[in-house]
């Protein structure tokens, strides 16, 4: 035993040890043991316009908020959740014209504008009584009594009291408004017209162009303007450089609203976070899951759409081997020295120096898919094998890893489910494969089997396209040869396995970098590698 462990004393791993919690929000270990890389700190500053938080799950983005949340004075969380963004969704009149092809976008923009100037002017005004509210147009009044601002004020009026009611309300205000606007407008050609499938069967195709018309002009006359004019009210207002505003949002994977809605929510949300780029002391941050993003602007694109023009104001999570090995150490030091010793304590002090001939961290680290998350719970498994132990030895590690790599598919199929409910199903034909192997060695009638048995035990699971495409492989509509392609496409996709394309290059991943790669770019000579996390649930072949 080294020197360094002997001073451990009587340290023991106890049955409930950890060095934190998978999600960020039950993290106790987060506020003592936050390794920032340096994007806290842009996040905290309002002239860096990156604040949309990517990165995939477990990288760390609500981690990131709340820590913004902690170190920030003025930081105002905003649920999607508590929005009741429901409301719109079950809308009979902005569903029927939604369908009839009336964009509503700059109303969507509209509802995030107008709830963000609420929680700002609220939180910088301290809002929080009747007489407040009472005064705080004559204040504003006061100090902007010439015609510069007039629209934003005349805005603040016509909302009057309504304006600082729970934010429930105010969007169902903001929706019954323009309700009734597209029904006056559509009343006014058609009377008494019902927006209802019974109403839409009875419309000429000369009155349907008329309701899209009348509509679209209704929704383009909205108070745009005028909330244009609030946000430099607010830069106005804002004008101390040490009293900065931050709105924070995060969990849009959640199930907040249906997913229709959800994807132009969140694309108008995205475009709201670059309005308020003007204003100088008040920052909108965004944490968002990259197949979400990716989702969203898929799904979501207008004419002249160029993704790279969004690059800007985002930041991206991505994290090197050091930065994970400080983690692990940060944390490992703080479960030991609360109990044990007040000397410092790493990882080379509790872990084998090797296994398999290579060095444990590197080891670890070539497992954990560059997360935070991963990392943190390989250890918690290991520490789970090691209950009354003074370290982790190599048999406790490979008990650890064994469990480690079950969760670590499962967790990978819950990412990406939206995408490919069946996604276990496709990683599995993986099984008892060699750790790399070319694409022309996996062989084709193989997969032809494993996609017959699919078909027969998926018939009404094939909604996404790779389910699909194997249940035609099955039905021999396309061939066997073009689905191996795509499969390993989305096997690059989801990060289960690496790529090398040209001889002379080195394998790559999905993870971090997000090289996007085109099936052209693939062929049956190109080298596959399967990430280590999934070797021991997939039997992996390692000689």
């Amino acid at each position: 035993m080294s020197k360094r462990r002997t001073k451990l004393g009587e340290f023991k791993f106890l049955k409930n040890d950890v060095v934190g919690a998978a999600d960020a929000e039950d993290d106790s270990l987060l506020l003592d043991c936050f390794v920032d890389t340096g994007d806290l700190s842009n996040l905290r500053n309002c002239a860096d316009t990156r604040s949309i938080v990517v990165g995939r799950t477990g990288s760390g983005k609500t981690a990131l908020l709340k820590m913004l949340t902690e170190t920030e004075e003025h930081s105002i969380n905003v649920p999607p959740e508590s929005l009741s963004l429901a409301y719109i969704s079950n809308s009979n009149i902005l569903n029927f014209v939604s369908q009839l092809g009336v964009n509503l976008d700059i109303f969507y923009r509209l509802l995030w504008r107008h709830v963000f100037t609420v929680e700002i002017l609220k939180e910088h005004f301290q809002i929080v009584s009747e007489e407040a509210k009472r005064t705080f147009l004559q204040r504003i009044y006061d100090r902007f009594k010439d015609q510069k601002r007039q629209k934003a004020i005349e805005y603040l009026e016509t909302w009057g009291k309504q304006f600082w009611k729970e934010t429930e309300y105010r969007i169902k205000e903001v929706t019954n408004k323009l309700e009734t606007e597209i029904k006056a407008s559509v009343d006014a050609k058609i009377p008494k017209f019902s927006f209802s499938l019974d109403g839409l069967s009875k419309l000429t195709e000369v009155e349907k162009g008329e309701i899209i018309q009348r509509s679209q002009e209704v929704v383009n006359k909205v108070q745009i303007r005028q909330l244009s004019d609030i946000i430099d009210l607010i830069d106005d207002i804002l004008t101390d450089p040490q009293k900065k505003y931050f709105i924070l949002i995060d969990r849009l994977d959640e199930g907040w609203i249906e997913d229709r809605l959800r994807y132009k929510l969140i694309r108008a949300l995205i475009e709201t976070v670059r309005d308020f780029r003007k204003v100088k002391y008040a920052k909108i941050v965004v944490s968002i899951r990259q197949d979400l993003l990716d989702r969203v602007f898929r799904l979501v694109r207008s004419a002249g759409f160029q993704e790279e023009k969004y690059e800007s104001i985002c930041l991206r999570i991505n994290w090197t081997n050091q930065q994970l090995s400080e983690i692990l150490d940060t944390r490992l030091n703080y479960l030991v020295k609360r109990r044990y010793t007040t000397r410092k304590v790493l990882f080379s002090d509790l872990f084998p120096k090797t296994i398999n001939k290579q060095p444990t961290l590197q080891y670890i680290l070539a497992r954990v898919l560059g997360q935070p998350r991963d990392i943190i719970h390989f250890v918690n498994k290991c520490i789970s094998q090691a209950v009354n132990k003074k370290q982790i030895t190599v048999n406790l590690l490979r008990a650890a890893e064994g469990e480690y790599s079950r969760d670590r598919l499962r967790y990978l199929a819950d990412e990406w489910y939206t995408d490919y409910p069946n996604l276990i199903d496709f990683v599995l034909m993986l099984r008892k494969q060699p750790l790399r192997f070319s694409l022309d060695a996996f062989r084709l009638t193989t997969l032809e089997e494993n996609c017959l048995n699919y078909a027969i035990s998926h018939e009404q699971s094939t909604s996404d396209y790779l389910s699909q495409m194997a249940c035609q492989v099955a039905y021999g509509n396309i061939s066997a040869e073009d689905f191996r392609k795509q499969l390993f496409l989305v096997l690059y996709k989801v990060g289960v396995i690496s790529l090398k394309i040209e001889s002379y290059e080195k394998y790559f991943s999905s993870i971090g970098g997000r090289r996007s790669i085109s099936s052209s770019e693939i062929s049956d000579k190109a080298k596959i590698e399967i990430q280590p996390a999934f070797w021991r649930v997939l039997g992996i072949k390692r000689s």
